[in-house]
């Protein structure tokens, strides 16, 4: 089954400013994903946990890229 993974990126644990803990990690250069647990949950159907996709800031982008800020 390992060989069907593919890896995507590393998630750092981190806890909000309500003291709530969510994972976050760069996707890509470019790109943030963050996996925050779902605060909002009023039903047992509905998901534990939520995948957010987030643009990175320039100095993000430039200091994956390397070059000075």
């Amino acid at each position: 089954m390992k060989a069907d993974l593919i890896r995507l990126t590393g998630l750092w644990k981190s806890k909000d400013k309500n003291g709530n803990t969510y994972l976050s990690g760069n996707l890509t250069g470019i790109a943030s994903l963050m996996v925050m647990p779902n605060t909002f949950k009023k039903k047992e159907t509905e998901p534990d946990y939520i995948v957010y996709l987030k643009a990175s800031d320039k100095k993000q982008r430039q200091a994956s890229k390397g070059e000075e800020l």
